[in-house]
């Protein structure tokens, strides 16, 4: 007969979680964030890449829960799990969205198009990811309240999953064409073609974190005791392993490499020719031909 303990559990999961599944998942994502913090550190790399190291620690804190969930489920455990699985993805499309915004701003291309302005793609697709966040971890919080909230719940949460959708196609839309036009070319000291690598990256994480969506879309719409919430493989699947593929993608193709260092203040003016009207002195330090178009780099006395 089976125990209270389990009783709450069948009752929360509709299925026994695996320890050591959780426990190898906590171990991985520490790993991975820890990893991601040192790298930015050591690289002096752009300070928001930090969030790639934090977004880990987060999903580590919600495996801690899962754990705890394994062997004693209870409202609060189940409650801190499904917030910290849930939310912290998001944070990943942050740093997609800030990365093309800097593409776009070092390329020093007048745009006419306000869709097209660095300020635009970084907060706009930042607000629209924050609003997400929001509806997501309310309709999260209502679902824990009470039973009759839970539906009102789920369809908050799921509400907040599909603008996160949308929004991701959108800023897809718009990283192809920054990627794919000429007129958008910057450069970094002792990289070649820095763009083409970092749109890749790009490219890569916003499809793991597109089809983690998918899935989350699908569990909700299924509701708790759905086929596809009920199915701990799925969540396995296409929640930690797409998450943890995404961090290994951003360890691999680091995004730092390809956008200039925090103390490298002379390459900040890439691709910016000074006007006869400026007060300040330039030397040219570097000059290149990319795709038939002529780049500089300047170094201010």
């Amino acid at each position: 007969m089976p125990t209270q303990e389990e009783l709450n559990t069948l009752r929360f999961f509709h299925y026994y979680p695996n320890l050591p599944l959780a426990i190898v998942s906590l171990v991985v994502y520490l790993l991975l964030s820890t990893a991601l913090l040192v790298r930015v550190y050591v690289s002096k790399s752009s300070k928001f890449l930090f969030i790639l190291g934090i977004t880990g620690i987060m999903e580590s804190i919600g495996y801690i829960f899962r754990i705890l969930c394994a062997k004693n489920t209870t409202l609060g455990t189940y409650i801190g799990m499904n917030l910290f699985l849930l939310l912290p993805p998001n944070a990943l499309a942050l740093v997609n969205y800030k990365a093309t915004g800097e593409m776009i701003r070092l390329s020093n291309v007048p745009s006419f198009r306000f869709w097209l302005k660095p300020k635009f793609v970084t907060w706009f697709f930042f607000s629209s990811d924050v609003f997400a966040f929001l509806l997501q971890g309310s309709g999260g919080g209502l679902q824990a309240m009470s039973a009759e909230k839970a539906a009102l719940g789920k369809t908050i949460t799921l509400v907040g999953l599909i603008i996160q959708l949308f929004f991701f196609a959108s800023f897809a839309f718009i990283t192809i064409h920054v990627h794919r036009s000429p007129k958008y070319q910057y450069s970094v000291v002792g990289q070649a073609n820095p763009k083409g690598k970092l749109s890749l990256c790009l490219y890569i994480t916003l499809f793991l974190l597109y089809v983690r969506s998918i899935y989350r879309i699908a569990e909700y719409a299924g509701g708790y005791d759905g086929v596809i919430a009920t199915t701990e493989w799925a969540f396995y699947v296409f929640d930690t392993l797409t998450i943890a593929i995404a961090f290994i993608v951003y360890f691999i193709l680091f995004i730092g490499n390809y956008l200039p260092k925090r103390q490298q203040e002379e390459v900040l003016k890439a691709n910016r020719v000074p006007s006869s009207s400026s007060s300040l002195e330039f030397n040219q330090i570097e000059r290149k031909d990319v795709n038939h178009e002529e780049v500089r780099l300047y170094h201010i006395k």
